[in-house]
């Protein structure tokens, strides 16, 4: 089985003009992109005000040790999204 992960972020573009879109997600993966760990980043723009990541890796989710583990992760990194996300739009604002 593949130990790498693969982190979703669904990127709420809904208010930012389309134009404006492209650059918007590449600082948000930008800035929340792991580099303690391995893994692979997909970023997908989506017509919400709310921005989310997600983990996929079935291991994480069928290993019972490994749940704790991965819940802790994943509540760290979308702490760290939405810090993130806050500060991009305060620069963009400014």
């Amino acid at each position: 089985m593949n130990e790498n992960k693969i982190f979703v972020l669904y990127i709420g573009v809904q208010g930012i003009r389309s134009e404006d879109i492209p650059e918007f997600v590449q600082k948000v993966t930008k800035k929340i992109s792991p580099t303690s760990i391995e893994c692979e980043i997909i970023s997908i723009p989506i017509q919400s005000p709310d921005t989310r990541i997600e983990c996929v890796n079935p291991e994480y989710i069928t290993k019972k040790g490994l749940i704790t583990k991965h819940s802790i992760m994943m509540k760290k990194l979308q702490e760290e999204l939405q810090y993130q996300l806050k500060q991009i739009k305060k620069e963009n604002n400014e």
